[in-house]
């Protein structure tokens, strides 16, 4: 059995069936299999162009030799309503347009499966290897993740073909779905001229044939596109909504956000950015609480007394520069222990994060709802300040400075660095470079301290999400994983 898992990363499936206007609302469910093939068409074109047609064509030759059946998961139908404009001097000349989409989990997966299918190891491989390549089914803000599943031999579909004889079930609902023409009930259709240079479509042609063509001949629908009803569950859509808690759980202790902006931050701002999102997430949850008072000490660094909390307990707020240009483009938000349903939901709504000097807002967007990996080596982001001071009677300053980084380790419930060396500055990418000097090394009234570079080797896994030393929750000796585990 040929199977394939697709899975919608942003809960979200945008696609309007062959033959309805997207204003209907209607959505495609599940995802037709000519879409997929056509995608793949185009994935091969795009990103694999030194695949021979021959190899390609395998592969979607045995796609279309029989309608697939479905295991689809639960879903709800819902759709946004836009006024686009229609470019007309009035501004106010706009158009209503209706984009109607299936919602489901994001952990959700659906499965397609084509039971008489078999592929040999080689073309599950080139399948798997073009699968891989597609973002999106439909409209672009449906991500997906497609992958072949292997050694399954056996799947309780609840979304089959109709064999005819099933119009009287009450549980059944039957849907059209687009299905490639089998090769060899493949008719090319009479040209009265040329199509690219070509006299008559082959099977493959006709696959890539677009809607320009199709209305300029005045055909209903493609060449190699046919009809086949399916019958899925009448109640496919009707989903009961969950708590919020529920759909969270209670286990999460880290949250990464990519950052987007016309100007991103230099990561020399790394304190600014960190204290504007720790301000908004207060904020956030102190409206979801209805009072001041019962403001996270996790997200206020202080308890209920207003004294600072002890030890390590509250949340760090980690801007990183992942791509090594020098500007944040993330943000990590972390804490020893699991959040909780309030804090949750402040971090589901943190949108934007002002900046200074009339510069773009910060678009904050959640990636992650998980804990970081681990590392055995770290190597500095951002300025490592010790809290205490160095002074002669406290021995070299180079072997001061490691056995600062170890109490620090300790001090977070880490092992002891095997080995510290300094680093004299952030390397970035371009072959360029920032001294510690240049970052911001302070909060609020506090006075400039001296920052320095690290790089300190482990003999058991740390988190690679590491930030020790002052000013530690805004960013300040940040390290970075040279060697993720």
């Amino acid at each position: 059995m040929l199977l394939i898992e697709l899975a919608f990363p942003a809960g979200r499936y945008h696609a309007t069936p062959w033959g309805r206007h997207v204003n209907e609302g209607v959505c495609e469910w599940p995802p037709s299999p000519y879409r997929l093939i056509r995608a793949l068409y185009d994935a091969w074109k795009r990103k694999r162009p030194d695949w021979s047609e021959q190899r390609v064509a395998e592969l979607l030759e045995a796609l279309a030799s029989a309608p697939p059946s479905y295991r689809i998961p639960p879903a709800a139908v819902s759709h946004t309503k836009s006024y686009l404009s229609q470019n007309e001097r009035n501004p106010a000349a706009k158009t209503a347009i209706f984009d109607g989409f299936v919602a489901l989990s994001p952990r959700s997966t659906l499965l397609m499966g084509w039971p008489e299918v078999q592929l040999d190891a080689a073309k599950c491989t080139d399948l798997d290897e073009l699968l891989s390549q597609l973002n999106y089914l439909g409209r672009s803000e449906s991500w997906i993740g497609v992958r072949v599943v292997e050694g399954v031999r056996d799947v309780d579909w609840n979304c089959r073909p109709a064999a005819g004889n099933e119009d009287s079930d009450s549980e059944l609902d039957k849907v059209p779905l687009a299905v490639p023409t089998p090769p060899a009930d493949y008719s090319p259709p009479k040209l009265k001229k040329p199509i690219n240079g070509k006299e008559s479509l082959s099977w493959m042609d006709a696959i890539a044939t677009g809607t320009d063509v199709i209305l300029k001949l005045g055909w209903s629908h493609p060449p190699a596109m046919r009809f086949v009803d399916y019958l899925r569950p009448a109640d496919c859509f009707a989903v009961s909504p969950q708590p919020w808690a529920e759909r969270r759980g209670t286990s999460i202790d880290a949250v990464l956000y990519a950052l987007d902006s016309k100007v991103l931050p230099q990561v020399t701002e790394t304190v600014e950015v960190a204290e504007r999102a720790r301000t908004l997430l207060m904020g956030i949850h102190k409206r979801i609480m209805g009072d001041p008072a019962k403001v996270s000490p996790r997200f206020s660094g202080k308890s209920a007394s207003g004294s600072p909390s002890k030890g390590h307990s509250h949340a760090f707020f980690l801007p990183q520069d992942r791509d090594g240009d020098g500007r944040v483009d993330h943000l990590l938000v972390r804490c020893s222990e699991p959040f909780d349903d309030g804090e949750l939901r402040a971090l589901d709504l943190l949108g934007a994060i002002w900046q200074r000097d009339g510069r773009p807002d910060l678009i904050c967007t959640p990636v992650q709802w998980t804990a970081a990996g681990r590392a055995l080596c770290l190597e500095s982001a951002t300025p490592f300040i010790p809290p205490r001071h160095w002074r002669p009677g406290r021995g070299p300053f180079g072997r001061w400075l490691s056995e600062e980084a170890a109490r620090e380790c300790r001090n977070h419930g880490l092992p002891v660095p095997v080995k510290v060396e300094p680093v004299a500055e952030l390397r970035i990418r371009g072959s360029r470079s920032i001294h510690w000097m240049e970052f911001r090394r302070n909060r609020k009234e506090d006075r400039v301290r001296s920052g320095y570079g690290l790089r300190m080797d482990f003999d058991e896994p740390v988190p690679e999400a590491l930030a020790l030393g002052y000013g530690c929750h805004f960013g300040l000796g940040q390290f970075r994983s040279l060697d993720r585990v």
